[in-house]
């Protein structure tokens, strides 16, 4: 009752203009008020803080459990079958990337995909969504060790001790490491947590892509020979052929003009790109490129002398 008193003349005193000093002597006294109030219930409370604790601990434990539930309701999430040692996937797809295209008005294509004991290769020409798949994968991964519903319709996984990605130029700028040499480290700290005997999942984009092509062949056929002989569950992308390597292949079917009344043009493109993947057995990779480049406009003159020299190799 008097802490309510004080402050009602505290602000009656501010109200009519008092000096700052008649206030000021009036806030003192409520502050030293409010100190034993804080006193006593402390002590009054002391008696119940275990119960206090538990019921915040509790309360905070529900906090993340209601909001885990409704993002798995808003995006459409599902809780995935623990498995071994393989993975697979139906109806995988991006949140970020879904909820960007739908809110442009497009709609996000989501790829069905498995796993095995062993290197998968995925194969397809640019643009047609590889590096996207392999984000997707690492996010379900993630959000899987972490006790989130994961971003598929339905899954099967495996719980792994570290998850090993090589996406991205990966220049470290700061130690000086080019874009091959960082690369080439993290290929050495994927080694050794595999020989150390930690359950991995290696998710691996273009290897060896800045280095020349005889180099950058035999680089993703050693990478491949590894994963396969430590039986490491692993997705690796590649536009080499050639690989001799033991591995399971997969390509993205791609180029799809079937609805190709409309022009195909830079804004569109990705409608016309058919994301899910086919089994194959063939050691060619996709040679859409100078499709791609056609496609898109490029330059008269340059595309013609790269049409002409795509002629040449041929005949040769």
């Amino acid at each position: 009752e008097e802490l309510t008193t004080l402050r009602k003349q505290i602000k009656a005193r501010k109200q009519a203009g008092a000096d700052e000093s008649q206030v000021q002597e009036l806030y003192f006294r409520s502050v030293e008020i409010e100190d034993c109030i804080r006193e006593r219930l402390s002590v009054e409370l002391r008696k119940y803080h275990k119960a206090l604790q538990q019921a915040l601990d509790l309360m905070g434990w529900l906090d993340v459990v209601i909001a885990k539930a409704m993002q798995a309701r808003d995006w459409g999430l599902t809780r995935p079958a623990i498995t071994q040692d393989t993975a697979s996937f139906r109806g995988l797809f991006n949140p970020e990337l879904r909820i960007s295209l739908e809110a442009a008005g497009k709609r996000f294509q989501p790829v069905n995909i498995r796993l095995t004991t062993g290197p998968t290769v995925i194969t397809g020409a640019n643009m047609s969504g590889k590096t996207v798949l392999l984000h997707s994968v690492e996010l379900a991964q993630y959000m899987l060790q972490f006790g989130f519903y994961i971003a598929a319709e339905r899954a099967e996984m495996a719980l792994v001790d570290e998850v090993h990605c090589s996406i991205g130029d990966g220049q470290d700028q700061l130690s000086g490491l080019s874009s091959f040499a960082a690369e080439m480290m993290r290929m050495d700290e994927l080694a050794k947590s595999v020989r150390a005997g930690r359950r991995v999942l290696a998710l691996i984009d273009e290897p060896a892509r800045t280095t020349n092509p005889v180099e950058g062949r035999a680089i993703v056929n050693g990478v491949l020979e590894f994963l396969a002989d430590y039986e490491v569950p692993s997705l690796v992308t590649t536009h080499y052929n050639g690989i001799a390597a033991p591995y399971r292949k997969q390509k993205v079917k791609g180029f799809s003009e079937t609805n190709a009344e409309e022009r195909i043009t830079l804004k569109n493109i990705n409608d016309f790109i058919d994301y899910s993947l086919e089994e194959v057995t063939t050691d060619e990779v996709p040679h859409e490129a100078i499709r791609i480049a056609r496609i898109l406009g490029i330059d008269p003159e340059i595309l013609r002398r790269i049409e002409r020299n795509e002629e040449l190799k041929n005949n040769q």
